[in-house]
């Protein structure tokens, strides 16, 4: 029997967090979301199968872009990496160059997003 592709949400804040888990739900795909990081880096090492990731870039001890570095020099293949920002201090081209495949500016349509996850799995 095949796994279950996996869609991982990282974001520190809380509230935020349980909302795109709940909004961000696709049939056949497992949902995991990690508040930081470290603990997103940590649920990569025990679930291989993560297809897609989507990070908050303004975290607190690491951000998205940090955490989109360490994802690319460990894994192989690379999950689909899409980060989330409120800020406009980062441009889709450099996000693009270090290995990752979308810049989703804050406020977003939850809707839309979902719509793109999809296509990513193929769903």
């Amino acid at each position: 029997m095949d796994k279950k592709p996996i869609l991982l949400i990282v974001d520190d804040n809380a509230d935020l967090l349980e909302m795109y888990q709940e909004i961000l739900q696709v049939d056949g795909v497992t949902t995991l979301a990690a508040s930081s990081g470290a603990e997103a880096l940590s649920i990569c090492e025990n679930n291989p199968n993560i297809q897609v990731i989507i990070s908050d870039n303004n975290m607190g001890e690491m951000s998205g872009l940090q955490l989109l570095e360490k994802i690319k020099a460990s894994y192989k293949p690379m999950p689909t990496f899409y980060l989330l920002t409120g800020a406009f201090d980062i441009s889709e081209e450099k996000l693009k160059s270090m290995g990752g495949r979308a810049l989703i500016l804050k406020p977003f349509d939850l809707e839309a997003v979902l719509e793109i996850i999809k296509l990513d799995f193929k769903l």
